[in-house]
């Protein structure tokens, strides 16, 4: 009897990745709304993000037993957020619906043990895609207003890195910065506080 081979185990102890620190961000495929060098749009006020790695697979019967081979690839993206003036997410999804345009969609685990640095930023994972919306729902009910969408992917996600500096990632952690007596002027609600957008560079690969 051959003696038996130990390969051992492997397995990761650590905190799990918290859904907070995991972002959307969008973009318009429309040139003239986002050229070349356009700026990645974050939806304010994220509620939710919901990534389905989906797809149909072969399944058959035979007379020598079951039959199954990989299909098709469905990947889609389910956002929730709650609608803010001036955001230009919930523009790029309802023209994308309207317009029967394409939606471009990352995303982000924006945690510091996963971080890369590239040149003078960080770069955090990332999955990409184009996509088509298929549904955008607006609820304005007795709370605030709230937009749910999904973004059906062409083809499916594909795995890359997205640039982000200390500052930026900062600014999506914080809901404003510190000011001093005097520094600004008008409440909070009235735009006062600066907001931080990101590149769109990413290096993507199947």
């Amino acid at each position: 009897m051959a003696d038996p081979i130990d390969n051992g185990i492997e397995y990761v102890k650590d905190t799990p990745v918290r859904g907070k620190d995991v972002w959307y961000f969008l973009q318009s495929t429309n040139p003239a709304v986002a050229p070349t060098g356009s700026k990645a749009v974050l939806p304010a006020h994220q509620e939710s993000g919901d990534t389905s790695i989906e797809g149909d697979s072969l399944d058959e019967q035979t007379k020598m037993g079951r039959v199954v081979a990989a299909s098709t690839n469905e990947d889609s993206v389910e956002l929730t957020s709650y609608m803010v003036p001036g955001d230009k997410a919930n523009d790029i999804i309802i023209d994308a619906k309207h317009n029967g345009r394409q939606v471009k969609v990352w995303r982000v685990v924006v945690d510091p043990r996963v971080a890369v640095p590239e040149g003078d930023h960080k770069v955090y994972p990332a999955m990409f895609g184009y996509g088509i919306v298929d549904s955008a729902d607006i609820s304005d009910e007795d709370s605030f207003s709230e937009i749910d969408y999904t973004i059906n992917i062409i083809g499916k996600l594909v795995k890359g890195t997205f640039p982000l500096s200390d500052e930026q990632v900062a600014a999506l952690q914080e809901l404003y910065d510190y000011e001093r007596p005097g520094e600004k002027e008008g409440e909070f609600a009235d735009g006062s506080a600066t907001s931080t957008t990101t590149t769109t560079t990413t290096t993507s690969h199947a």
